[in-house]
Order: structure tokens, then sequence, then C-alpha cells
């Protein structure tokens, strides 16, 4: 783990349907800081192509990431503890988010039936259940050498993945314990 001292830029990563939204909104209640929704920063052919159940493809999702990579920069600048959604279902994705300085990645780790089942009751969103292959089919399994993302199970209520969340991250960071605007 890296040892920061700073506001931190979490990013809450997963599969559609993991609950990036629901977790990273309570994570931030519980941070007392800023939440970004990921999803917002898609440009609107991203949009219409998802609404068409079409998946995206790596050209698709470079604007997408830029915009993200973008919020993390200022986050970090401006130094405000955030919150970020952001599926980031491929390394190379990780790694660039990772590379960009004061962040922590949170896997919301679900099985397909899991996913699928959340994806069919959702309402009122263009990532529906019909595009859960090709997230599935996208995602690259984390690696060892990517050791200091924290991984906890959403399959468990909202209020205790967060829970999970918080015990991870004050075994790695010890001064969370503190507001982030003393930190």
């Amino acid at each position: 783990m890296t040892n920061i001292d700073s506001p931190i830029v979490w990013i809450m990563i997963g599969v559609a349907g993991s609950g990036k939204t629901t977790i990273g909104r309570l994570l931030a209640k519980r941070l007392e800081c800023d939440f970004l929704e990921g999803d917002r920063r898609h440009t609107a052919a991203n949009i219409k192509k998802m609404v068409a159940q079409a998946p995206l493809n790596d050209g698709d999702r470079r604007e997408w990431l830029d915009a993200i990579a973008n919020d993390i920069r200022r986050a970090i600048e401006l130094q405000r503890e955030t919150v970020i959604t952001c599926s980031a279902l491929k390394q190379a994705h990780r790694q660039r988010l990772m590379a960009l300085g004061a962040v922590q990645l949170v896997w919301l780790e679900l099985s397909e039936s899991h996913l699928r089942q959340r994806l069919t009751q959702r309402d009122n969103h263009y990532m529906q259940a019909e595009l859960l292959a090709s997230q599935l089919n996208t995602y690259e399994a984390i690696q060892t050498t990517e050791a200091d993302i924290l991984t906890v199970d959403a399959t468990q209520p909202p209020a205790w993945v967060v829970e999970q969340i918080w015990r991870q991250a004050l075994a790695c960071y010890p001064h969370l314990k503190q507001v982030w605007w003393q930190r």
C-alpha cells in the first residue's frame, strides 16, 4: 500500500450492477467528502450506443476515461477527498487511474448471477442486463501485481460493504481517523 497522508481519491470499480454508485455515495458520506458519478462522464454517443445495447470498445472508453482522469487530477490539485465511480474493467485502465497519485481503487466483487439479478431490476439506466456479457468479456481479473486494490464482497448490504471498505482502509491508512481536511 502506498503511504498517503493527504486526501485520497477513492474509485469504486466493478462490473455494471456491482453497486458502485450506491456504495460510493455511502462511502462519501462516511468520509464527509465529494462524490462524482463516473457514468455522467460518458459522451452522448456512448450513452446512445449502450441504450441500443451495443457494447463499448476501447476507442469509445478513451474520452470517458480522460474525463475521469481529469476529475481525479482536479481533486488531487484541490486537496479534496473524493469518491468517484468507474468500471475500470481492464488492467490498463486501473493502472492509468492509480498512476495519477493519491488514488485508492476499491473492487466491488459479485458473481455473474448477482450482477444479472441487479441489472434486471434496474429502472431508468442505459446499462441493462443485455450488456452484462460484454462487461464480463472486457473484464481483466485483478492480478497479484495490483495488490493495492481493496476488494470487498458486494453481495452484502451496502452499510456492511462500506464498513468492510472502512476497516480495510484503516489498516492501510491509519491517518484516515482524521477528517480529510485535517490531513
